[in-house]
C-alpha cells in the first residue's frame, strides 16, 4: 500500500512538472511555429496551389481593335501635315490620344499638350530618328478642345510643326471632387499627383487640381510602374464583384500581359487585397488570401511574370505564435483577419522585404525568399520572450511605436552612417493589438525611423501630422512617400471623418524641415462612409514614363 502511494506521488510530481514546463514553453513562445532558437522563416506550403494563370482574353480583343486602327491608318496616307489622330485609342484612358503619320526623312518628335494657363503645358520628346511615327499624347483636359502641337526636327536641326485639336468628354458623373488647398509649384516634386482608390478610378491631377489622366477601368489599391515603364494595374470585368485581374499596360491603356487570380469561391472582393511588387527577377509578389484556411490577408504568392503560374506561396501563420491568430479578438476578428498585411516593399541592398501588418501594429523586415526575420518594429507588450531578439529597442523619451501602420519604404542614407538605415511610413495611430492607448486615434502622421540593426535600436528622426490632430487622422488606409529630387515627403490620410456620413482624403506634400512646410495639399471629397471610394494611396509621378516608350499599333 505504501509502495503504491509512493508511486502515485512520484507520478503526480512528474505530471505537475510536465505541465509547468509546457505552460512555461507556451508563455515563452516555444511552440513549433514560433521563433525559439531557430531562424524564423517562411515555409513553402509544399506543392504550390495554383492561384494565378496567364490570361489572353484582353489581348485577343486588343488585337482586333488594333487591326481596325491600322486598316484605317493605311487607308488614309497620313503625314505630319495631316496626322491620323485617335483620342482614347484603347477605350480605357479618355484623356489620351495617339497621333500616327509618316515623314519623308528621319526626324525626332516633340509633342505638347497646351495648358489652360501658365505652366499647364505637358511635353514629351522622342529622341529616336524615324520616318514612321506612332506618338502617344498624354495630359488632355476633360470636356475641352485641347490644342496639341507636334514638332518634327531633322538631323540638320530644321523643324516643322503641326497643331490640331483633340476634343474630350466630360468626367463621369460619379468622379470624385479635387480641391487644392495649397500649391507651391516651384518647391513641388516633379510630376502629377496620382490618386489610387480603394475602389473605382485611378486618376492624376496637376498642381491646380485639374484632372489630366484617368482610366475607366475599375481599380482597387494596385497602381505603380514596372521597371520597363509600363503600369501594374489591378482590375475586374464590368459587373463582377471580384478584383481578380492583374494587367501590365501602358498609359494609353494598351495591355502587354494579363493574369487572372483563381479565387471564385472566396467571399472577399479584393482577391489581391492590398499590394503587389515587382521582384528583381521580374516576377510579382502579391498579398492574397489563403483558400485552404478560414484566415484572410495573411498570405503572399509569387507569380511567374512569363507564365502566370504561382511559384511560391507563404503564410504568416508559419512565423507567429498560434495564439496570435487562434485567440485574436480585436478589429475584424469575426472575419479571421488577425494580421491584415497591407504593404510590401523590396529592399535591394540585401534582398529583403518590408512588411506592414495593421492588426498586429507592426512593421517587419525579413529576407526574401528565405523569410528570416531581421527585426520587428512594434510595441513590446504581448510578445513571447522568444521574440525579444527581434524587437527593436526604442531610443528617446517621446518615442512612439506605429499603430495600425501602412506603406513602409526605404530612404537613402540620411546620416552618412552605414550602420543605420532610415525608413518612412504612415502611422495611422490606431491601436489594434499593442501600443500607446492614450495617444490612439488623436492624430495620424508620416514618420521617419532610423534603425541600427546591429544594436537593434530605433529612433524617431522626422515626423509630420501630430500637430494637425484630428484634421489628419485616418483610422484606415494611408500612405507616405519620400521624393529624392526635392527631399519632400508626401502623406495620404485617406479616410478622415468630417461629420455625418461624409469622409475626405487629404494628400499633403511637405518639406523635410522640422517643423515641415506644407508644399502642396489636395482634398479629395465626394464619397461617403463605407463606400470604399477613398484615396488609398497617392503617388507623385511624371505623366510620361521616364523609360524609352516605343508604341506600336497593329504592327
Amino acid at each position: 500500500m505504501r509502495k503504491t502511494l509512493a508511486t502515485f506521488v512520484v507520478l503526480a510530481i512528474i505530471l505537475v512538472a510536465f505541465f509547468v514546463i509546457i505552460e512555461w514553453s507556451v508563455d515563452n513562445g516555444s511552440t513549433a511555429n514560433q521563433a525559439g532558437d531557430t531562424p524564423v522563416s517562411f515555409k513553402p506550403d509544399g506543392e504550390v496551389e495554383q492561384l494565378s494563370s496567364y490570361d489572353t482574353r484582353r489581348l485577343d480583343k486588343q488585337k482586333e481593335l488594333e487591326k481596325q486602327l491600322q486598316e484605317e491608318y493605311i487607308a488614309g496616307g497620313y503625314s505630319l501635315a495631316q496626322p491620323f489622330v485617335k483620342v482614347d485609342p484603347y477605350g480605357v484612358a479618355p484623356l489620351t490620344a495617339v497621333a500616327k503619320f509618316q515623314t519623308d526623312e528621319p526626324v525626332k518628335i516633340t509633342v505638347t499638350v497646351e495648358g489652360k494657363g501658365e505652366k499647364g503645358a505637358i511635353e514629351r520628346t522622342y529622341d529616336e530618328w524615324k520616318t514612321e511615327h506612332t506618338v502617344p499624347v498624354l495630359g488632355l483636359y476633360p470636356d475641352y478642345e485641347n490644342t496639341v502641337t507636334i514638332k518634327a526636327t531633322n538631323e540638320a536641326g530644321e523643324t516643322a510643326t503641326k497643331s490640331f485639336t483633340a476634343k474630350t468628354d466630360a468626367l463621369p458623373d460619379d468622379f470624385l471632387t479635387n480641391e487644392v488647398v495649397e500649391a507651391k509649384p516651384d518647391k513641388m516634386e516633379n510630376g502629377l499627383t496620382f490618386i489610387l482608390p480603394s475602389s473605382r478610378y485611378v486618376y492624376a491631377v496637376d498642381d491646380k487640381g485639374e484632372v489630366r489622366w484617368y482610366s475607366t477601368l475599375w481599380n482597387s489599391h494596385i497602381f505603380k510602374r514596372f521597371e520597363n515603364g509600363n503600369l501594374m494595374f489591378i482590375t475586374k470585368e464590368k459587373g463582377q464583384d471580384k478584383y481578380n485581374e492583374i494587367l501590365e499596360m501602358d498609359m494609353l491603356g494598351k495591355v502587354y500581359n494579363a493574369y487572372t487570380l483563381q479565387m471564385e469561391e472566396h467571399p472577399r472582393t479584393n482577391v489581391v487585397h492590398h499590394d503587389i511588387i515587382e521582384l528583381p527577377n521580374g516576377n510579382l509578389l502579391a498579398t492574397v488570401h489563403d483558400l485552404e484556411s478560414d484566415y484572410v490577408q495573411d498570405e503572399m504568392i509569387e507569380i511567374d511574370r512569363k507564365t502566370g503560374e504561382t511559384v511560391r506561396d507563404f503564410s504568416f501563420r508559419d512565423i507567429f505564435p498560434e495564439s496570435f491568430y487562434e485567440d485574436y479578438d480585436r478589429a475584424q476578428a469575426d472575419k479571421n483577419d488577425w494580421f491584415h498585411q497591407n504593404a510590401i516593399w523590396y529592399v535591394e541592398e540585401d534582398d529583403s522585404i518590408l512588411v506592414s501588418s495593421r492588426h498586429q501594429d507592426l512593421v517587419m523586415k525579413m529576407s526574401y525568399p528565405e523569410g528570416e526575420v531581421d527585426w520587428i518594429l512594434a510595441d513590446h507588450e504581448e510578445w513571447p520572450k522568444s521574440y525579444d531578439k527581434y524587437l527593436l529597442d526604442p531610443q528617446g523619451d517621446d518615442f512612439k511605436f506605429p499603430a495600425g501602420p501602412h506603406a513602409p519604404m526605404t530612404m537613402p542614407d540620411m546620416d552618412n552612417n552605414t550602420s543605420t538605415n532610415d525608413y518612412l511610413l504612415f502611422d495611422n495611430n490606431i491601436v489594434i493589438t499593442r501600443g500607446k492607448d492614450p495617444l490612439s486615434e488623436q492624430f495620424s502622421r508620416a514618420i521617419q525611423y532610423r534603425i541600427n540593426p546591429e544594436k537593434m535600436t530605433v529612433e524617431e528622426v522626422w515626423a509630420y501630422g501630430e500637430e494637425r490632430g484630428k484634421d489628419l487622422f485616418s483610422n484606415i488606409v494611408g500612405d507616405a512617400n519620400y521624393y529624392p529630387e526635392t527631399g519632400n515627403r508626401m502623406l495620404t490620410s485617406g479616410y478622415i471623418d468630417v461629420g455625418g456620413d461624409e469622409r475626405i482624403s487629404r494628400v499633403v506634400e511637405v518639406s523635410d524641415d522640422q517643423p515641415a512646410e506644407v508644399i502642396y495639399e489636395l482634398v479629395v471629397s465626394g464619397f461617403e462612409q463605407k463606400s470604399h471610394r477613398q484615396a488609398y494611396r497617392a503617388l507623385r509621378l511624371p505623366l510620361y514614363p521616364e523609360q524609352e516608350w516605343n508604341v506600336t499599333i497593329g504592327e
